[in-house]
């Protein structure tokens, strides 16, 4: 099957996180290839219904696609919006081939920033210790918001999750 240059972005994409919320594959397609191809919601309906029909391996519903035999993982979904939200909506390259606290590291910007996402659970204290050599680390957590008597290293953030789905950033008090 002959794939578009669009389609093999998609599969990279879901090779990479095996499971996208639908508005995040969306933002990291129409993104990428902006200005020079404009990505309505019916093109984009289009390639996914070959690549379902091509590769027998893509799943799609109203809410997600991914691949055959991925499960949403929610932390992993919300570092996403992070990562979204942060190199608005157009991250140069990222990988969730990391180690847990990490969920997600990704660059952007022409001086091409790194940045990782990762869970803050408990013991927090360890948790944060753990990456505390990483030059800018976004952590979330599963309950949303953070908690009492957090501090963080220069350079992290904790990224409060507003009720629309997006996130407030709260930085450490260091140089």
């Amino acid at each position: 099957m002959l794939l578009s240059v669009q389609q093999k972005y998609i599969l990279d994409i879901l090779r990479k996180l095996g499971c996208v919320r639908r508005r995040q594959l969306d933002t990291l397609v129409r993104e990428k290839f902006r200005p020079d191809l404009e990505i309505s919601e019916v093109r984009m309906d289009a390639m996914l219904r070959q690549l379902r029909a091509g590769t027998g391996d893509v799943r799609t519903d109203s809410e997600f696609v991914r691949l055959s035999g991925a499960q949403p993982d929610a932390l992993r979904l919300e570092a996403v919006d992070v990562m979204l939200e942060l190199a608005e909506g157009k991250p140069e390259d990222f990988t969730v081939r990391v180690e847990r606290p990490e969920l997600l590291r990704f660059s952007w910007g022409k001086s091409l920033r790194l940045f990782t996402v990762a869970e803050l659970s408990a013991p927090i204290h360890s948790a944060v210790e753990i990456l505390a050599h990483r030059k800018r680390v976004v952590w979330i957590s599963a309950s949303g918001i953070a908690p009492e008597g957090l501090t963080l290293p220069p350079k992290h953030f904790f990224a409060a999750r507003l009720e629309d789905g997006s996130h407030r950033f709260y930085g450490s008090n260091g140089p």
